[in-house]
């Protein structure tokens, strides 16, 4: 037992030597670092394995999952919650709608209000809230996901429900070939929306996986709890026309809501992934192109620019 602790130790030292010493590899994902003290875990879990790193500790997250950042140096892979981390590179975005920013990532939380429009920069994401700070960082808080946008939004245009205006983004769709730049709209690891022309709710997505379409999963239970209402109270495998909001581009495409496969997210409400389609992607069982996905796709398209 005593050489099993010794190994368990030696082995964890080493992790964190590993983490504190080497600089990261910012080209594998987001780089950034330890606000303060803090502690990274062998599993995404408090109960396993753990070592302490000082404040400032660099490192490079190579995923997200609900309140977890994986998180890499040197080779060495490791677990810490996100909110222990600041993104080295703030992200510019505005809020979308009227909105509250949080003391902590919860609405029970202390709040002050921002307006439409309001410039925030992102320092930090989990659990369904962008950790922000205003330009001089002498504010910083949680704002929820849905609420902030790479963009300003027309005047006029907000939407107190959440979701994102349909009017200021009806001239910036564009339809996208799938294996011609539409993959890239919506990296593997990356967050982003959709917006759902019927109904026009907006929900945020992450993107799991997927090479011939994406493979997403809602972010939060409310997200699919949205994802359920959009298809009238139960999941369906029918194909609905969305306009998917990542990295500043707006895409028609086209969605089923059934969850199914495998999952990264799993305190969601939802068991699995969903498939999101665009112009010539291609389907998981036959590898073929769905023809009513294509038209769910066009119709997407066709009422950005009636």
């Amino acid at each position: 037992m005593a050489n099993r602790l010794r190994r368990l130790s030696c082995a964890l030292i080493a992790l964190v030597l590993l983490i504190a010493v080497v600089p990261a590899a910012s080209a594998a994902g987001m780089g950034a670092y330890f606000h303060s003290n803090a502690k990274v875990y062998q599993k995404p879990s408090t109960s396993s394995a753990s070592i302490g790193v000082p404040k400032g500790t660099s490192v490079t997250i190579t995923a997200i999952n609900g309140g977890w950042a994986q998180v890499y140096r040197d080779g060495v892979t490791a677990y810490c919650p996100t909110t222990s981390l600041i993104l080295a590179n703030r992200i510019k975005g505005y809020t979308n709608q009227s909105t509250k920013i949080y003391a902590s990532p919860s609405k029970s939380s202390a709040s002050m209000s921002l307006g439409l429009n309001t410039e925030v920069y992102i320092i930090g994401v989990g659990n369904g809230y962008f950790w922000v700070q205003n330009a001089n960082a002498s504010i910083t808080g949680f704002v929820p996901m849905g609420a902030v946008s790479g963009q300003k939004t027309s005047t006029g245009s907000s939407s107190s429900s959440g979701s994102s205006s349909s009017g200021s983004m009806h001239s910036k769709v564009v339809a996208l070939d799938w294996f011609d730049g539409g993959s890239d709209v919506l990296k593997r690891g990356q967050y982003g929306q959709i917006y759902d022309i019927a109904t026009g709710v907006t929900i945020n997505v992450y993107r799991m996986g997927g090479s011939s379409h994406a493979d997403l999963e809602p972010v939060t239970s409310e997200d699919a709890a949205k994802l359920k209402s959009i298809s009238g109270g139960s999941y369906s495998w029918d194909s609905r026309a969305v306009i998917l909001i990542a990295n500043g581009v707006y895409a028609a495409s086209a969605i089923n809501t059934m969850p199914h496969g495998d999952q990264t997210i799993t305190n969601n409400n939802y068991d699995g992934q969903f498939c999101l389609h665009m112009i010539n992607s291609k389907t998981h069982g036959s590898d073929a192109v769905n023809s009513e996905h294509q038209k769910a796709i066009q119709a997407a398209y066709a009422w950005a620019h009636s």
